[in-house]
């Protein structure tokens, strides 16, 4: 995606793609600093959570853009979007925090609204929070981040989409008549949810399931949740859980085993999902179904008796 180089100390990072874009998480300590040079062929969206005392500066084609010491942390919520080809430069020091999300052009060039919102490159203060619902997915996906992405990348994509939509809604062409979204067919949302159902043990993309029916993963994203009543990543959760309860009845697997099996990255994830659609840990659901195939086994082998 173009050339980097960094300089940092005392940070850790973590990082996510899917079809249509990645995320980086970037954190670092209050003796830290971090120097990155970038240019990118796609879009770059960054949003800064400093600590009170720490400076950061940007520069985007050479000019620089924002100088700031944060007297408080509350401020520090600002944010710059940068179109493919822009040179990037960011230097800053003290703890904090960079959520860096990375979108290829074709999923920008999709919506015009997101296209006019990116087609140069520019700075936002902290207002764009004012904004209820930017700023409530731009935390889930902070969340997100820092628990290490449990949902995988078709949540991450879905949030992505609504994020830089909205964003764009917000900053941007507010007055634009919204376009209206395309509905599935049967047949095409038969084929998505096989699609799903037979690919539980990877983490799809929400990119893969809109090629499938020629949509664009934004579109796709609204169509699916009005034909089922939930977004794909959510249904995909669900259907994990219809999977590891078949498991969960047999004896035979681990629950690790089980949680990897059906998708999910760890045993704690698939004991979080679960709980909160069945309402009890899998290895309760699991005693209680062999306690009652226990119970019909033993009355089938009981004899039967009539009176005389």
């Amino acid at each position: 995606m173009g050339g980097e180089e960094f300089l940092r100390t005392s940070s850790q990072e973590a990082h996510l793609s899917w079809g249509a874009g990645s995320v980086l998480r970037r954190t670092q300590d209050v003796d830290a600093r971090c120097e990155r040079n970038m240019k990118r062929d796609d879009v770059a969206i960054a949003i800064c959570f400093q600590d009170a005392g720490s400076e950061v500066n940007w520069r985007l084609d050479g000019k620089q853009t924002l100088a700031k010491t944060y007297a408080s942390a509350i401020e520090s919520r600002d944010m710059f979007i940068a179109p493919p080809g822009c040179e990037i430069a960011v230097r800053c020091r003290g703890k904090g925090e960079g959520l860096w999300l990375f979108l290829e052009p074709e999923f920008v060039n999709s919506d015009r609204r997101i296209k006019s919102l990116v087609e140069k490159a520019a700075v936002f203060d902290h207002s764009w929070t004012k904004d209820r619902m930017c700023w409530m997915v731009a935390s889930e996906l902070r969340k997100e981040c820092q628990n290490g992405f449990p949902r995988g990348p078709m949540f991450f994509e879905s949030a992505a989409t609504v994020f830089v939509a909205q964003l764009a809604y917000f900053l941007h062409d507010a007055d634009l008549t919204p376009e209206p979204t395309r509905s599935l067919s049967d047949a095409k949302l038969r084929l998505v949810t096989g699609y799903i159902e037979a690919n539980l043990h990877r983490n799809i993309t929400l990119s893969e399931l809109s090629a499938l029916v020629d949509l664009t993963p934004r579109y796709f994203c609204g169509a699916f949740k009005e034909a089922t009543g939930r977004p794909p990543h959510q249904y995909q959760i669900e259907q994990r859980v219809e999977q590891a309860k078949k498991l969960l009845a047999e004896a035979g697997s681990s629950l690790i085993e089980i949680a990897l099996t059906v998708g999910f990255s760890s045993q704690s994830h698939l004991n979080e999902y679960f709980r909160r659609i069945v309402g009890m840990t899998p290895a309760r659901y699991r005693n209680e179904e062999l306690q009652v195939r226990s119970g019909a086994s033993a009355r089938s082998r009981r004899p039967n008796s009539t009176a005389s």
